[in-house]
C-alpha cells in the first residue's frame, strides 16, 4: 500500500509539473495572440504609423465601444460616415481596414490586450535615427575604384571615337592577339581576386559540424511589414501566437550569430546594416524556404535590419534592430 501511494503521488506530482510547463509555454492573452497574428502589419504600439496609425494610447483617446466596433466591422463605420473613421481614411491615403470576421469576445480581448499596453505594460523598441555617417576605408575604396574603373572607359570610348577620324588599314592578326592577350589578362585578374576573396566570406558552412561555431541561432520572420525575432523556428502565421517573440535582442561583443531567414506572405530582403548604418550582410526572406546567414559582430552598438526589397505600400517601416554590447 504505501508503494502504490507513493507511486500515486509521484504520478500527480509529475502531471502537475507538465501541466505548468504546458501552461507557461501557452499565451494566457488572446488578445496579444491576435494582436500580433492580424494587427501588427498595420499597426504599432508606439513606433509611429505603418499602413495605419499607431495605436499607443488608443483606449485613452476613444470610446472602448467605438474601438470594438471598429474593430469587428470598419466598413459598416466607414458607410455609416462615421467621422473620425472618415477622416483616418483621408489620412492614410484612402486605405481601407479589412473586416478580420471577428466576434464580439475577440474583439473585447483585443480591446483588453490594448488597454493593458495603455496602462504601461508595452515593450516598444524605439525608433532608429542615425547621423550621416562618414564612408568607411572599405566603402571609400569600393567608390575609388569605381571613379577608376569609370574613367577608363570613358578613355576608351573616346580614343575609338577619335581613331575613327583616320581610316587606316587594320591588322586582324594584330587585332586578335590584343583581345587574346586581353582576355588572358581579365581571366588572370578575375582569378586572383576570387582566390583571394572567396575564403573570407561569410556564408555559413554545410553540415551539423558547423552548428558548433555559432554561438546564438537567431530564427527571423518576415511579413509585411515587420522582421520577428524568436529563439524558435516561425513557419507560418500561426506560430506567431504560439512561440515567444524576442521583443528586444542583444549580442555579445564578437559572438557569431546565424540568422535562418523565412518569409510569411512575399519576398522581402534582410539587410543588416551596422552602427556605423554601414551594410554588414544581406540575404532574402522567402515564402516556404530557410535562408541561414551567418555573421561575427565585433562593433559594439546598434544594428539596424531593414527590408531592402519592395514589398508593398508600408516597404519603408519595415525593420528591426538589435543591440551589440
Amino acid at each position: 500500500m504505501p508503494t502504490r501511494l507513493l507511486k500515486w503521488l509521484f504520478g500527480s506530482l509529475a502531471s502537475l509539473i507538465l501541466a505548468v510547463a504546458a501552461g507557461a509555454q501557452t499565451p494566457t492573452d488572446p488578445g496579444r495572440v491576435l494582436f500580433e497574428q492580424l494587427c501588427v502589419a498595420c499597426h504599432s504600439i508606439g513606433e509611429g504609423d505603418r499602413v495605419g496609425p499607431d495605436l499607443a494610447g488608443v483606449t485613452q483617446r476613444r470610446d472602448e465601444a467605438w474601438i470594438g466596433r471598429m474593430i469587428r466591422e470598419p466598413d459598416a463605420m466607414i458607410a455609416a460616415g462615421d467621422p473620425v473613421v472618415t477622416a483616418l481614411v483621408k489620412r492614410f491615403n484612402g486605405i481601407i481596414m479589412p473586416r478580420l470576421g471577428l466576434d464580439e469576445a475577440q474583439a473585447e480581448a483585443l480591446v483588453a490586450h490594448l488597454r493593458a499596453l495603455d496602462a504601461g505594460a508595452a515593450m516598444t523598441t524605439p525608433a532608429l535615427v542615425y547621423d550621416t555617417p562618414e564612408l568607411m576605408p572599405s566603402q571609400a575604396l569600393v567608390w575609388r575604384m569605381f571613379l577608376l574603373i569609370g574613367a577608363l572607359i570613358a578613355l576608351v570610348f573616346a580614343a575609338v571615337a577619335f581613331s575613327t577620324n583616320r581610316p587606316r588599314e587594320v591588322s586582324i592578326a594584330r587585332a586578335y592577339g590584343l583581345r587574346r592577350a586581353l582576355f588572358l589578362a581579365a581571366l588572370a585578374a578575375a582569378i586572383g581576386i576570387l582566390a583571394t576573396t572567396l575564403p573570407k566570406t561569410p556564408y555559413a558552412a554545410h553540415g551539423s559540424a558547423a552548428v558548433a561555431d555559432v554561438d546564438r541561432i537567431i530564427y527571423v520572420a518576415g511579413r509585411q511589414f515587420e522582421f520577428i525575432w524568436s529563439d524558435e523556428p516561425i513557419v507560418s502565421a500561426a506560430d506567431i501566437g504560439r512561440v515567444p517573440r524576442l521583443h528586444q535582442l542583444t549580442i555579445d561583443p564578437g559572438a557569431t550569430v546565424e540568422f535562418r531567414v523565412t518569409s510569411l506572405d512575399v519576398n522581402h530582403g534582410f539587410g543588416l546594416y551596422g552602427p556605423q548604418r554601414q551594410i554588414v550582410a544581406q540575404t532574402q526572406a522567402m515564402p516556404g524556404y530557410v535562408n541561414r546567414l551567418r555573421v561575427r559582430l565585433d562593433e559594439p552598438g546598434e544594428y539596424a535590419v531593414l527590408c531592402i526589397e519592395y514589398c508593398a505600400a508600408a516597404h519603408h517601416r519595415m525593420r528591426n534592430s538589435l543591440i551589440v554590447r
